[in-house]
Parts: structure tokens; C-alpha cells; sequence
């Protein structure tokens, strides 16, 4: 019975001496890792404190070197010339200023921005162009008897062309700037050349039935100007060749090739095909003026009523010659038969006795 107690006993003290042996060994262990891993942790935090120090300080090296950059003192939309008042010198950082950055505020004034730009933008040259000097043949000319957009407003830039009755379309003059516009009078500036050219194609217009009109352009700071390609007149292109008031002369325009198309064409047009074109153009013309008109008693406040009530009194005041006379004013066509309705139309010319006498009147406006 003792021997039995005894074996036990010692079985239980080689158990407990075991577990004691497996818990420091484990304890180690698990202590020695713990250990291992704050060291390895440690290495790698001083390694990457050792790489955020070397970039603050190669920043702050970048930092500590400026460079002087002209930046916008406001906002400034697109199309204006540059001014003093506009424009600022700041420092900044040499990686935060454009490799093509303007240092000097004297290098950009005068010049006209192409695009908006915000308050403190930098700029730079190929934001902004220059307009040049202003060319000693270069003046003002006013025209009416242009088809003009809608929405035309002062300072955008168009184009003016020239369609025939065939349907033959060219440009007259390319990206001119609305410099002021009353109602159906536009204001350009234009050159000798441009001058002559523009009556070339009223002239165009008056004998052959073509329609003069603008076209505006989408982006024009970014757009290249259209090139003119309208052959003149020949009796024109005659004055622009003896004429010392040109300073340039086109030489594309020079062509008599294109002008000789044009007049074989409107000679093989048929004659009422003309007709139905210029009374197309003329209804179409009046349908815009009347719609003008309409806007414009709407912008001013004239209410529905007033016009009736106008109209009313236009239609009792006036007898049947004022009406028929204020519609040949207007150009409106009055009911005819068609005899007379060829004779009221002006007919492409097969003489040059017409042309003649509107080449006897001045080309330039006084």
C-alpha cells in the first residue's frame, strides 16, 4: 500500500516538474519573440523616421528657393487687354511656378488674354497674344446690309460671307471684331483691301441676288481666323492693283479664274430660280426684322394689347398708297402679277451698264 503512494506521489511530482519545465521554456520563448519583434519594429521606424527626415529637409531646401511669377490681382474674362491694374508679382516655390512663367509685368501689358483666368493665376506667353500696331490704312466702316445673328453681341468676333443664288458660299472677310452694333448696323475695323473687297460683294449682292451675312465664331481666342477666299470683281481687283492706298494686297484674291466660275454660273441660272431666291431672301429678311421688332416691344414692357392697339391705329390712319408705299420701303413684295413682279426684281445684269454705274459711285464710305 506505502509502495503504491509512493509511485503515485512521484508520478505527481514528475508531472508537476514537467509542467513547470514546458511553462518556462514557453515563456521564454514567447518573451524572446516579443523581444525579436519590438527590435525589428524598431529598426523599421527608424528607417522610415530616417526617410521623412530626408524628405523635409529636401523640401525645405525646395521651399527655401523662390521665383518671381506675374499672377492675376483679379479675375479677368477672356478677351481683355492686360493692365497694370490686372496683374501682380508674387514669389513662390521654383516646383510650383511654370516652366514658361512670366517674371515681368511689363512683358504682358497690352497684350489681350485668351481664356478666363482666375484671381492669383499664373501666367504664362501662351495665354496672351499681342494685337500688333494698328496699320495706317486700318479704319472704321459701318454696314447695313449685312444678315446679322440673332444673338450678335458687341465684341465677338465673325466672319463675313457672300452666298449666290447657285449656292456658291465664300468668305469675305475672316475674324473681324464687332466693334459696335446698333440694331442692323454693325461697326468693323478694315483695311484699303477689305474696303474694296466688302463693296465688291455689296455689289454682288445688288446685281446678282446674293445674301450678305455674319457668322460668329465658337472659341475664337483659341480659333485660327478662316482664310478669304471670295473672288472680286474684276473691275475691283483692276482699282486694287492701281490703288496706293493698299498697303497688302491679297494674292489669292487676285484670281480671275474664280470670278469667271461665278459669272458663268449666275448666267446659266434659270431666271426664275433667281427670282425665287430673292423673294425667299427678301421674306426671310422681313420675317426677321418683324421678329426683331417683336423682341423688342417685349424687352421694353409693351404688352399684347398696346400692339393691337398700335396696329389698330396704323390701319386707320393710314390709307392704301401709305401702306403700299411703307411696304416698298421695307422691301416688302406687294401683290403683282408676274410680269410686274420680274420688272420689280432686280435681274442679273448682261450688260455692264448697271455694273458700271455702281463702280461710278465711291467704294470707300467718307
Amino acid at each position: 500500500m506505502s509502495t503504491l503512494r509512493r509511485r503515485t506521489k512521484n508520478l505527481i511530482l514528475a508531472s508537476l516538474s514537467g509542467a513547470v519545465i514546458m511553462g518556462a521554456l514557453s515563456a521564454g520563448g514567447i518573451t524572446y519573440l516579443i523581444k525579436q519583434h519590438d527590435k525589428e519594429e524598431k529598426t523599421i521606424r527608424l528607417e522610415y523616421q530616417a526617410q521623412i527626415d530626408e524628405a523635409k529637409k529636401l523640401l525645405k531646401e525646395q521651399n527655401s528657393v523662390k521665383k518671381r511669377v506675374v499672377v492675376t490681382s483679379k479675375e479677368i474674362k477672356a478677351g481683355e487687354t492686360l493692365t497694370e491694374k490686372d496683374l501682380k508679382v508674387i514669389e513662390l516655390p521654383q516646383k510650383d511656378v511654370p516652366d514658361n512663367g512670366i517674371e515681368g509685368i511689363e512683358n504682358l501689358l497690352g497684350k489681350v488674354i485668351k481664356i478666363d483666368a482666375g484671381l492669383n493665376t499664373p501666367l504664362i506667353s501662351s495665354m496672351v497674344f499681342e494685337e500688333g500696331a494698328t496699320p495706317n490704312d486700318l479704319r472704321h466702316q459701318e454696314y447695313t446690309v449685312l444678315q446679322l445673328p440673332t444673338q450678335l453681341k458687341k465684341g465677338q468676333f465673325v466672319d463675313v460671307r457672300i452666298m449666290f443664288p447657285t449656292g456658291q458660299d465664300y468668305t469675305v472677310l475672316s475674324k473681324k471684331k464687332v466693334k459696335d452694333l446698333l440694331g442692323s448696323t454693325v461697326w468693323h475695323e478694315v483695311n484699303e483691301f477689305e474696303i474694296l473687297a466688302m463693296q465688291s460683294a455689296i455689289v454682288d449682292a445688288y446685281i446678282h441676288g446674293a445674301i450678305l451675312y455674319e457668322i460668329t465664331y465658337v472659341d475664337p481666342f483659341m480659333q485660327d481666323e478662316s482664310i478669304p477666299n471670295y473672288p472680286i470683281n474684276l473691275k475691283v481687283i483692276e482699282l486694287i492693283q492701281s490703288d496706293p492706298n493698299i498697303l497688302e494686297k491679297a494674292k489669292f484674291s487676285m484670281s480671275t479664274w474664280g470670278r469667271t466660275t461665278i459669272e458663268k454660273s449666275m448666267s446659266e441660272m434659270d431666271e426664275m430660280d433667281i427670282i425665287k431666291v430673292q423673294n425667299g431672301s427678301t421674306m426671310l429678311q422681313q420675317q426677321i426684322i418683324n421678329d426683331q421688332t417683336v423682341q423688342q416691344q417685349k424687352d421694353q414692357g409693351i404688352t399684347n394689347e398696346q400692339i393691337i392697339q398700335q396696329t389698330s391705329e396704323d390701319a386707320i390712319v393710314n390709307t392704301p398708297e401709305d401702306i403700299t408705299k411703307n411696304d416698298a420701303e421695307v422691301g416688302i413684295p406687294t401683290p403683282t402679277s408676274n410680269s410686274d413682279l420680274k420688272e420689280t426684281i432686280v435681274q442679273p445684269v448682261d450688260s455692264g451698264e448697271k455694273e458700271k454705274d455702281v463702280f461710278e459711285q465711291p467704294l470707300v464710305n467718307p
